[in-house]
């Protein structure tokens, strides 16, 4: 096996290191690190006897190797002060600092590379045509608080997934932009992925139900954003 070159994020720092590996056969892990899956194929992962890592999912390895065509690394850390040291990274506060409003901070955001998708396939969309399109891939990091309601929205216009780093929290669907209205709680623990994206595709254009983040804990969670290119 030829050397492998880790690019690292715009975003790695002490928060979580954060890298991509293209290409990778039977690369060596040395954890606990979070592997996602950008790809539309299956990567592999295990010690020995390796299983499947679909697309648009995730785990936790503590050693072993990984094969695939795209995929982000990111190491777990145990972070104290995740905000303040969010904050002197630079992160963005998205809601601005006006009172009453949620703390929400976004890291840079990389473009990490374009995949082959059926979104038929990938969105598990009865009726819809298959057939495989190119998706530009890119990647930032979020952190909220404890106890966060991090905004009710339904507007994207892209397919979005969103990995959990640290802390714990949860992806949450409404039936209006209502806090009362809730219908589904995704649970998120580090390593996981949200199940399969749950927007549906219309004419090139992505369509949500109302939806949010919430932080039950402090969290770092990566999201992943794949634009039609």
């Amino acid at each position: 096996m030829g050397t492998v070159l880790l690019e690292e994020l715009s975003f790695s720092s002490g928060l979580t290191h954060a890298v991509v590996l293209r290409d990778v056969q039977q690369y060596e892990v040395t954890g606990p690190v979070v592997v996602v899956n950008l790809a539309g194929s299956d990567a592999f992962v295990g010690h020995g006897q390796s299983a499947a890592l679909p697309a648009f999912s995730s785990t936790i390895l503590h050693g072993g190797s990984i094969t695939g065509a795209l995929l982000a690394m990111l190491s777990v850390e145990t972070v104290q002060n995740g905000e303040q040291l969010a904050r002197d990274l630079g992160w963005s506060d998205f809601y601005g600092a006006q009172t009453g409003q949620p703390v929400l901070l976004r890291s840079s955001q990389d473009t990490v590379g374009t995949v082959l998708l059926d979104p038929a396939l990938v969105l598990r969309q009865p009726g819809l045509a298959p057939g495989e399109k190119s998706f530009i891939v890119k990647a930032n990091l979020w952190f909220s608080p404890a106890g966060t309601d991090c905004g009710i929205h339904n507007r994207h216009d892209f397919i979005e997934v969103h990995t959990q780093i640290s802390g714990l929290g949860r992806m949450q669907k409404f039936t209006s932009q209502d806090h009362a209205s809730l219908y589904e709680d995704q649970l998120l623990s580090p390593g996981n992925t949200n199940p399969v994206p749950f927007c549906l595709e219309r004419e090139g254009t992505f369509t949500y139900p109302w939806h949010q983040y919430r932080a039950d804990t402090d969290c770092i969670w990566l999201a992943l954003e794949y634009h039609l290119s």
